[in-house]
């Protein structure tokens, strides 16, 4: 075979499998390191005490969280090992097609983080923070007039722009369909 040009060099067969598995390799490293960089709410947001989640909650948020990030890192690494083992024979369709499932898990622990970031983001503003803290009280003790409180009712009060409310109670389904253990309510206005 001639190179394109026709002077007579052999053109280097390419190994398209090479390529897509080092490729795919690279962006599930990559979402590990993007996942090793989402650090815990008490490490970056500040708030008055006043301003505080209440402490179960908070505990059952990052936990919850935490879980979320150690799952997907535990998916990541056998991605990986796959790929260095019997993954490295698989088809290059085979491989996107597994690694695609992961990064659609990465998006859902993104997304619930991002979530919980702005619960707490909230809570760090000037005034807004201590005032959502009262809603709170406020609204565990609506709920308990509501129900035969368990004791185990945990709510976090948060505001969000645009039209319509939001309450999410707690042992409900986030949208990715993970259950909670504390609830939130999600009052919707102007801002």
């Amino acid at each position: 075979m001639t190179g394109p040009r026709g002077g007579g060099r052999k053109a280097n067969p390419v190994d398209t499998n090479t390529i897509s598995t080092g490729l795919i390799e690279s962006e599930a490293t990559g979402l590990l390191a993007r996942l090793d960089q989402i650090k815990p709410f008490v490490m970056h947001e500040t708030m008055v005490l006043a301003a505080a989640l209440p402490r179960d909650a908070q505990l059952l948020i990052e936990r919850f969280l935490h879980t979320g990030r150690n799952e997907l890192r535990g998916q990541l690494a056998h991605f990986l090992d796959w790929l260095e083992t019997d993954g490295r024979e698989s088809s290059p369709a085979e491989q996107q097609r597994r690694f695609v499932l992961i990064r659609l898990q990465f998006n859902v622990v993104l997304a619930q983080f991002d979530l919980f970031t702005e619960v707490v983001t909230q809570r760090s503003e000037h005034a807004t923070g201590v005032w959502l803290s009262g809603l709170d009280i406020v609204a565990q003790d609506a709920l308990r007039l509501e129900t035969a409180d368990d004791g185990d009712t945990r709510l976090v009060v948060y505001l969000a722009r645009g039209a319509g409310a939001a309450i999410r109670r707690a042992k409900t389904r986030l949208p990715a369909g993970s259950r909670t253990r504390w609830g939130s309510s999600g009052f919707r206005g102007s801002a």
